[in-house]
């Protein structure tokens, strides 16, 4: 009898419970990067997956749908649950594409479309950038660019879902870095806007972390010290980038998601959590770590979102 009264409270007490909300899960990821500094030695489970490492990566990264640099092609690419009437834009640079696998998942589980436009190296910004790949003015996303918002435009999506990650300007037709963070705290709130005229509501997911140095190479070395292949926070963080791009997004009432707390420490961000290599590159979180954050990206993004 004792047994049954306690199960039946048990049972009550488990009823009564709260959903589990997105800072508990972003405490949960908190306290597994913590530890990741801590780790000396490359998991088990890790090396023999370690030679795939490269392609641990969004598979919308490797089809038609991340636009290549000399291409201003718009075609187009849709996931979630593609017979409802929401619709969701991701729009941005590689960074878009990489998250593009969860906002699928999280599409379907939520029922609402999502329809991603994606060009490798093209920031938001609409102004003329410089392109490492091409070696000159990245014309090329200016142009696609110009087609893609007319689209987004006339789709008039519920949510516009925005990410990039920050490129070199261009002064007198020539790369400066120098002028880079001025031309991003300029440029970035006039085109936040822009998106912002265009939808119910607007989602700023800022920059990951960009490391100090490749992450798969330094972690293949022999018997390497996993911790040093950590980049120091203030090195990787983008801090001044994503402050712009926070302040933009607030003053316009939209909802800023931080990954670097995803990432780092206040001091480091190491390349292994949870037993997983977090990043496929220097600048990309890889398709296993973008997995493990999904839950709490779909927390957040569900509060934000216009509701059915």
């Amino acid at each position: 009898m004792k047994k049954l009264v306690a199960a039946l409270l048990a049972l009550l007490f488990t009823a009564a419970l709260p959903p589990i909300q997105a800072a508990t899960l972003d405490q949960k990821i908190a306290s597994d990067v913590l530890a990741a500094t801590r780790l000396k030695a490359l998991p088990k489970v890790l090396e023999k997956s370690l030679l795939q490492a490269r392609k641990d990566k969004s598979p919308w990264l490797d089809q038609i749908c991340s636009v290549d640099f000399a291409s201003t092609d718009t075609p187009v690419c849709e996931g979630g649950s593609l017979a409802s009437k929401r619709l969701v834009i991701l729009y941005g640079d590689s960074h878009a594409s990489m998250w593009m696998s969860a906002l699928d998942s999280i599409g379907k589980r939520n029922n609402f479309k999502v329809r991603l436009f994606a060009k490798l190296a093209c920031p938001i910004v609409e102004v003329p950038i410089w392109s490492y790949q091409l070696n000159k003015p990245f014309n090329e996303c200016t142009e696609w660019q110009s087609k893609v918002l007319a689209t987004i435009q006339d789709l008039k999506p519920d949510a516009i879902i925005t990410t990039d990650q920050w490129k070199p300007a261009v002064v007198d037709g020539k790369k400066s870095d120098f002028d880079t963070p001025f031309m991003w705290e300029k440029e970035f709130p006039i085109a936040l806007a822009h998106l912002n005229n265009m939808t119910k509501k607007l989602i700023v997911i800022g920059n990951n972390p960009s490391l100090s140095e490749d992450p798969v190479s330094c972690a293949s070395k022999p018997k390497v010290n996993i911790v040093l292949c950590a980049s120091g926070r203030t090195q990787a963080d983008n801090a001044r980038y994503n402050k712009t791009e926070q302040s933009a997004t607030k003053s316009l009432g939209g909802t800023y998601i931080d990954t670097v707390a995803w990432a780092c420490t206040p001091l480091l961000c190491p390349i292994v959590i949870a037993n997983k290599l977090a990043y496929f590159d220097q600048w990309h979180f890889s398709e296993s770590y973008v997995k493990y954050l999904s839950p709490s990206l779909e927390q957040k993004l569900l509060l934000a979102l216009p509701r059915a």
